[in-house]
């Protein structure tokens, strides 16, 4: 090749890579549009804040090292996009990750509040996942002596029908098949602290 026609196709394909970037900025820039957050609160904790212990797990033979009443904290959500049909939600703590407290979804869009022990227990409002302990309802945290730990709830408007999605799936198994179908979230961070909550 001369160094002429080198010269036409280094332009030609750095043209191309030119519209390839710009196209993919392009879309980048409509998912993040099209992901429009809304607002989700507590009356059990803030934003922020800590955690009461009655939401974390049972001391039981197996787990005696926790603490709590494993009730699930109350939740509402507002401002939502028009076009959601359904939600999901998930918690996860931020310091592992794989520690998935709750996995649920197929939640009718007219479904805008979970009262405190609601997600405790089976209901028709939503469709179980599996946690990290194959539950598919509220399985509380249980962190142990000295720990400080961060826990984040994250609601997930979707254009899915409640019913599309079969029981069980995983908080990774969720993601993928959310993936194109979110039409915004919201997100609560609660802390919680052994030494400072929890009696000896």
């Amino acid at each position: 090749m001369t160094d002429r026609g080198l010269s036409k196709f280094l332009c030609a394909a750095g043209a191309a890579a030119l519209v390839a970037s710009c196209m993919s900025s392009i879309a980048n820039g409509a998912e993040r549009r099209r992901i429009i957050q809304f607002q989700m609160t507590s009356t059990t904790f803030e934003d922020g804040g800590l955690i009461p212990p009655k939401v974390g797990y049972t001391k039981t033979a197996e787990f005696p090292n926790c603490f709590g009443q494993n009730i699930s904290p109350q939740l509402s959500w507002m401002n939502v996009n028009p076009r959601v049909k359904s939600f999901a939600l998930s918690v996860h703590e931020l310091e592992d990750p794989p520690n998935v407290s709750l996995v649920v979804y197929g939640i009718p869009a007219e479904v805008r509040s979970f009262a405190e022990g609601e997600l405790s227990k089976p209901s028709d409002k939503f469709v179980g996942g599996k946690n990290v302990r194959n539950m598919g309802t509220w399985r509380g945290m249980c962190p142990n002596l000295g720990q400080r730990k961060h826990y984040e709830y994250v609601m997930r408007g979707t254009d899915l029908d409640p019913k599309t999605l079969p029981p069980g799936l995983t908080a990774q198994e969720l993601d993928a098949r959310l993936e194109g179908h979110t039409f915004g979230r919201a997100v609560l961070v609660g802390r919680f602290d052994v030494e400072l909550q929890v009696p000896n």
